[in-house]
């Protein structure tokens, strides 16, 4: 529960990063700067966009009396999606609840103290996300990703252990600092932070997952998630295999094997997703094919 009147409320940490989002700017820090919960800094970091990001966002700032510390930052080169985050996270973050928002995403007002509410009903809890409403480029809903009931997910479900992905679930993922001081820094060669940072939370304690919708989620045919094709699949899997080496401390032998045939199965599909992308459109079948039948060569552990 929520602190009652003369507590301390824990402070809290959001962090909005931008890199060429000129046009998203203005709705992005409203959204950021019109939280409700009483102790909140707000990182607002552009990662030397080339066009004029910062300016908007010194702009959107500009004259803020509210009740939050804002900090502004402007990477002096640029640094890459990770790196920027590591620097975010483990340089400037002053939180024990740190929250992560997109440059093109509108927070929508209870969007912090509802996972706040969370985190201090259940201490066992390691991160929050929850439901969203689509919008276009030009702010217009399209949609909603709706969790049907609030849901905990723990490391051992057998349905997160039978799929190829690290995603948990839902938006606006916020987490607890343990998540960063049991691991430490991301490594720079990753290329996403996103699925890494629900993997080390799950192996620390369980994801909340609430049927409440937290924000406005952009798509557009700029999304950095949208092109995931390009990133290194073999780079993200050394970052699960580093972070499930360090988890080995507190989690049994036996599903430290299920999660490594999870980073294996995990590891395959993605090459061979890519592999589709990039062939002539006769050999994609057989990589569907492909696919098929490595899937169902996992799913039969689970039978």
């Amino acid at each position: 529960m929520m602190p009652h009147p003369g507590e301390k409320y824990p402070l809290a940490t959001l962090l909005v990063l931008f890199y060429k989002q000129e046009r998203f700017v203005e709705d992005t820090v409203a959204g950021a700067l019109s939280q409700t919960y009483p102790n909140l800094e707000i990182i607002f970091s552009d990662d030397h966009s080339p066009d004029g990001t910062f300016d908007a966002l010194k702009k959107a700032v500009e004259g803020y009396q509210g009740p939050h510390k804002i900090i502004l930052n402007r990477n002096e080169k640029n640094l890459g999606l990770v790196p920027h985050v590591n620097r975010l996270l483990f340089g400037m973050a002053g939180g024990e609840y740190i929250f992560l928002g997109g440059g093109d995403d509108i927070s929508l007002p209870e969007r912090v103290s509802t996972q706040m509410d969370y985190f201090l009903s259940d201490p066992s809890v390691m991160a929050v996300t929850g439901s969203f409403i689509s919008i276009d480029g030009d702010g217009k809903e399209t949609g909603t990703g709706m969790i049907g009931e609030d849901s905990l997910l723990h490391l051992d479900d057998r349905n997160y252990l039978r799929s190829a992905s690290f995603m948990t679930g839902g938006v606006a993922l916020s987490f607890r600092r343990a998540v960063l001081d049991r691991f430490g820094r991301l490594s720079d060669d990753c290329q996403t932070e996103d699925s890494v940072l629900r993997f080390r939370a799950l192996l620390l304690g369980p994801t909340l997952r609430s049927a409440k919708v937290l924000l406005k989620y952009r798509i557009h045919d700029n999304n950095l998630s949208g092109d995931l094709c390009n990133f290194s699949t073999r780079k993200i899997a050394a970052q699960y295999r580093a972070d499930l080496d360090v988890a080995q401390a507190w989690i049994s032998p036996e599903l430290s094997r299920a999660l490594g045939r999870k980073i294996g199965h995990y590891t395959k599909m993605r090459l061979l997703q890519e592999k589709e992308s990039k062939s002539p459109g006769l050999l994609r079948p057989l990589y569907r094919l492909l696919q098929k039948g490595i899937r169902g060569l996992y799913l039969l552990r689970f039978l």
